[in-house]
């Protein structure tokens, strides 16, 4: 594995939360700003940069080998799940808020701005379809049982929760998927300068977060630490040694491994803000998590043989 696509993608990272950290600092953004960042977002840049990531993907792939690669998808995706529900359950946080906080972190991985450059770099274009699957399979969750988790809701999924433009965009993107349909260019085109803003605003907003949390805010409390562990170690090993023993495809396994292994993702703090949740153990989650993957991707890959 090459180190330096790891170090190159984690400097662009802090780089732009250190612009949202400076700014928040300077009184520039505030709780307010933050807000307002979460919504354009979610509403926009988010649903802009799903429909982006499909158009063409699937390289004219028959659509049983696709729902193949979908299924492995949604089964490593629902180890890394169980394995941080549980954990969050065993910890005896208190409040539900804080349970779904800790479930969220180590459930939820950062693939669109660490886990697509990582494997573009790792596997090659011709092999980001694979991705783009895992990608669908983590949006169904995060925009469904991940809003329920974060706000600590209780009962079962009405389809009425269900439906929100994220899970509606999410869905849309994979019948485009499955049909390999590709979007006009006309359409492409403005789609694609609003996906990519999806980084920097992402990593600008968590940057804003920190800045208004007190240290001990960011760097105390074993709970988080535990969550990460089990994120960045625990789950991707997990996932390698349940998939090994029945999917053949080394660039497959390889794939769904890496991707396990990603730091929590931005999106979960913009979730968390808008519909309501600890958002502070969320950025302290998401902040800790990337500083250690630096250390845990390039251990975990090298372990497995990936």
């Amino acid at each position: 594995m090459d180190i330096t696509i790891v170090l190159r993608q984690m400097f662009i990272l802090f780089s732009l939360m250190s612009v949202g950290f400076t700014l928040r600092k300077l009184k520039i953004l505030d709780q307010n700003s933050d807000k307002l960042l979460t919504h354009l977002v979610l509403s926009v840049v988010l649903p802009a940069a799903i429909l982006l990531g499909v158009t063409g993907a699937s390289g004219g792939r028959g659509n049983l080998y696709l729902a193949y690669v979908l299924g492995i998808s949604l089964l490593a995706f629902v180890i890394t799940g169980v394995l941080a529900w549980t954990v969050s359950r065993l910890m005896g946080a208190k409040e539900r808020t804080d349970k779904g906080a800790l479930a969220s972190i180590g459930m939820f991985g950062n693939l669109v701005y660490m886990g697509f450059p990582l494997i573009l770099g790792l596997f090659g274009a011709e092999n980001m379809f694979y991705a783009v699957l895992f990608n669908f399979i983590s949006n169904i969750f995060a925009f469904s049982l991940g809003i329920r988790l974060l706000t600590g809701a209780q009962g079962s999924l009405s389809l009425k929760q269900l439906v929100n433009p994220l899970m509606c965009t999410s869905v849309f993107a994979i019948l485009l998927f499955m049909l390999n349909v590709r979007i006009p260019p006309l359409i492409e085109a403005p789609l694609s300068h609003l996906g990519n803003m999806l980084t920097p605003l992402g990593m600008i907003l968590i940057g804003s977060i920190l800045g208004g949390m007190e240290v001990k805010e960011i760097f105390f409390g074993w709970r988080v630490y535990v969550s990460i562990g089990m994120k960045l170690l625990i789950a991707p090993v997990a996932v390698f040694l349940v998939l090994s023993r029945f999917v053949a495809d080394p660039v497959l396994l390889g794939i769904l491994v890496v991707l396990s292994a990603m730091p929590t993702a931005p999106r979960t703090i913009m979730l968390c803000i808008r519909h309501g949740g600890n958002y502070k153990m969320i950025s302290q989650g998401i902040f800790i998590a990337t500083v250690l993957s630096i250390l845990t991707i390039p251990l975990v890959i090298h372990v497995l043989g990936i």
